[in-house]
């Protein structure tokens, strides 16, 4: 949650509705590889290897491209004003 705050104030133009933050999340866990874990050792072990320089990079790639899918086909209303989408 703390890394995709972060990084959808870096996506001009993203909703940060309800439904659209939990779409982005979805979307994003859903692309990435599962990594399971069975003790506390291996939990720091995990979350070490997450924060990884690489590791940003190709969560913040996967980030932009779930913003992306959300931003093109919301599942919310989208509200038009004056000629400009909300």
């Amino acid at each position: 949650d703390q890394y995709l705050d972060k990084t959808l104030d870096s996506i001009p133009g993203v909703c940060r509705c309800e439904q659209c933050v939990a779409d982005i999340k979805a979307i994003t866990l859903n692309s990435m590889k599962p990594k399971y874990v069975s003790s506390s050792r291996g939990e720091v072990l995990s979350k070490l290897k997450t924060f990884a320089q690489g590791n940003q990079v190709e969560l913040l790639c996967i980030v932009k491209k779930a913003a992306d899918m959300v931003m093109t086909n919301p599942h919310h209303e989208v509200v038009k004003k004056k000629g400009n989408v909300l």
